[in-house]
């Protein structure tokens, strides 16, 4: 059965369009629009799942929702060899866990925070120059990282750097990679790949539609 991707614009979903793109997985992309005033999801999405946020996955009867849970269920149904997630077994896969749940934590929290800082008129707070400094320390750790390695998992690509990819593009976007020179390099090596080109193409339409 084709699984089904509910996509929002200007949302995290396109990172689960490039994992799926990697897996070479049959899918089909519902694509969902933003309310042009709130910014909210479609009331829509509620009927699909409680939380009404995307991305949403659909594998017949079996609806999942968070990023995260959603790459690890489609790891786990479609990438048999272990080809992007090392196995419990492997070193790598400490590192591997880890950056896969940073990019829906640590990572992301403070960016999340200032949208709703600035949407509220509260970006000169303190709270805003709490997370700036959180934010700038999480640059650091994620440059550090890839100083010492090619991808986040290690020496070779996994989903981890899908996951991570979304925060990474809207970082280089606002200029915020200037001084982050193997962060920048590490952007330059995921954006040749073709799944990631792919997914580019496929989101880029998507939101022309």
């Amino acid at each position: 059965m084709t699984l089904r991707l509910h996509h929002l614009n200007a949302s995290r979903s396109q990172r689960i369009v490039w994992l799926l793109e990697e897996l070479g997985a049959e899918y089909e992309l519902v694509r969902h629009e933003r309310d042009a005033q709130t910014r909210l999801a479609p009331p829509g999405l509620l009927k699909i799942h409680g939380m009404g946020k995307a991305p949403l996955l659909e594998d017949g009867e079996v609806v999942v929702a968070e990023t995260g849970a959603i790459a690890q269920y489609l790891l786990a149904r479609h990438d048999p060899d272990h080809r992007l997630h090392p196995r419990a077994e492997e070193l790598d896969f400490p590192d591997y866990l880890e950056w896969m749940h940073a990019a829906e934590g640590a990572v992301f929290l403070p960016s999340l925070i200032f949208v709703y800082l600035d949407a509220t008129g509260l970006s000169d707070s303190f709270l805003a120059e709490y997370m700036s400094a959180e934010r700038d320390k999480a640059m650091g750790v994620i440059e550090a990282r890839l100083s010492e390695h090619d991808y986040f998992a290690g020496d070779r690509f996994t989903a981890a750097d899908c996951l991570m990819g979304f925060q990474l593009d809207n970082a280089d976007a606002a200029g915020a990679l200037a001084k982050r020179p193997a962060t920048k390099a590490w952007l330059e090596r995921i954006r040749v790949r073709p799944a990631y080109q792919r997914m580019r193409e496929i989101i880029d339409e998507a939101a022309a539609a």
